[in-house]
């Protein structure tokens, strides 16, 4: 956000979100004026947006989809690595915001075995997705994610695989046909 346009137009930038301040050098910069803009999802700032949505619907389930840390890189030791590149879709069983849903997580595990969709589970340590938002409203909703690996993530360079893209694709399509099957009680 910027906080300060000096005399020679430069910008003093309050940083929002979890990106690299590094990546803004001679970048260019969108300055909104005084026209109102709608508010965004603000899911790098807080998970705003999925708060406030998930407690006017107030949905049954929630199935955030994200991009997450593949870190399969030299030098990253084996159990840090999140995900691996080309390994298929990701499903997260926990990052910082939330916990998925034991029977979401089956019921995407399932989906995959049973379509043949690549897939790799998840564990982030560090950041969360909207579905950490939603899982908090009301009474609770059970929540899962569906994210993509990707490489140097917040940077002006991040790079996926297509078939991790696709099989995330596939993933998503396949719940919206049959995640209803999903079993949503906790033992």
């Amino acid at each position: 956000m910027v906080s300060h346009i000096d005399e020679r137009g430069l910008l003093r930038l309050v940083p929002l979100g979890g990106h690299d301040p590094r990546n803004m050098v001679a970048q260019r910069v969108v300055v909104r004026g005084k026209k109102r803009d709608l508010p965004g999802v603000q899911e790098e700032v807080g998970l705003r947006g999925a708060q406030v949505s998930a407690f006017g619907v107030e949905p049954d389930l929630g199935v955030a989809l994200d991009v997450t840390l593949a870190a399969d890189i030299p030098g990253i030791p084996e159990h840090e690595q999140v995900t691996r590149l080309g390994q298929g879709a990701a499903i997260k069983l926990l990052d910082s915001s939330a916990i998925s849903h034991p029977g979401l997580v089956a019921q995407l595990r399932e989906l995959a075995k049973k379509r043949k969709i690549e897939c790799q589970l998840e564990i982030l340590p560090l950041g969360g997705t909207d579905a950490g938002a939603m899982q908090r409203v009301r009474t609770g909703v059970p929540v899962a994610t569906i994210s993509v690996p990707t490489r140097y993530i917040h940077t002006s360079v991040e790079l996926v695989d297509k078939g991790d893209l696709q099989a995330a694709v596939d993933l998503l399509t396949a719940f919206l046909e049959e995640g209803h099957q999903a079993d949503l009680t906790l033992v």
